[in-house]
């Protein structure tokens, strides 16, 4: 999800919480309503998020908020295994039908956080876990979370964040992406929900989660962050350290 004109679709309520009138009202005959395919803005940002990746390829992925899933689909390229998730019925709908010929990516409708909490049946009904992997492990070696947290209520962004601190395998990576500017109606931002992010993350590395902040970009208009819950970087992945 993203951003640009909310400022003009938002109504001058105060959205509280996910709203699924805001969304309806964006999707209303609009099949991309921030224009992911069409603006550059749109393509560098997924560009960059892809390349700072810090591995090639994941066994089992989940994207909080696809949208349309433009997104989606470059992320099915490299994972094994893929969900995506919106709330929004025709954005699942649009992501469905992008992520058709992909069969290892599933679309689901659900609200977040809630939906995060219903997801072992479906876990046990994709393509099962290497040999390798423990039961006991967290399921996701990448979790993607872009352009949807500052939808939610303070409360919600805390479940969504401790979710993933529980959620996220072992040297897996966690990708948080937002823009910076405000939203009208809604009263975080970008700034403050990586503000928040940095205060779990970046500062909760002497537990047994132990996440390491392997990058961070600061764009003048969106925030990017990567998490690794392992200490090694690209570099000594490859042996050059």
């Amino acid at each position: 999800m993203n951003h640009t004109s909310k400022e003009s679709l938002a109504n001058s309520s105060q959205y509280s919480a996910y709203s699924d009138s805001y969304f309806d009202e964006l999707y209303n005959d609009n099949t991309d309503p921030w224009q992911y395919q069409t603006r550059w803005y749109e393509e560098r940002k997924r560009n960059t998020c892809l390349a700072l990746l810090p591995q090639p390829h994941y066994e089992r992925a989940i994207e909080l908020g696809c949208g349309n899933g433009v997104l989606s689909e470059l992320l099915a390229h490299r994972c094994q295994d893929l969900i995506s998730i919106d709330g929004n019925h025709q954005a699942v709908k649009l992501a469905k039908e992008r992520l058709a010929a992909l069969p290892h990516a599933k679309v689901i409708q659900g609200i977040i956080p809630d939906k995060l909490f219903s997801l072992k049946e479906l876990l046990e009904q994709r393509k099962p876990l290497s040999e390798n992997t423990s039961i006991n492990q967290p399921p996701f070696d990448l979790i993607v979370i872009s352009e949807i947290l500052y939808y939610l209520s303070s409360s919600d962004i805390d479940v969504v964040i401790n979710w993933a601190l529980h959620n996220l395998a072992l040297n897996g990576t966690l990708l948080c992406c937002h823009w910076r500017y405000a939203i009208d109606g809604f009263a975080m931002t970008g700034e403050s929900v990586h503000q928040r992010l940095h205060q779990v993350f970046t500062n909760n590395n002497k537990n047994q989660h132990s996440f390491n902040h392997q990058s961070q970009m600061i764009d003048s208009d969106f925030l990017l962050d990567i998490w690794q819950r392992s200490s090694t970087s690209v570099a000594m992945q490859e042996n050059l350290i």
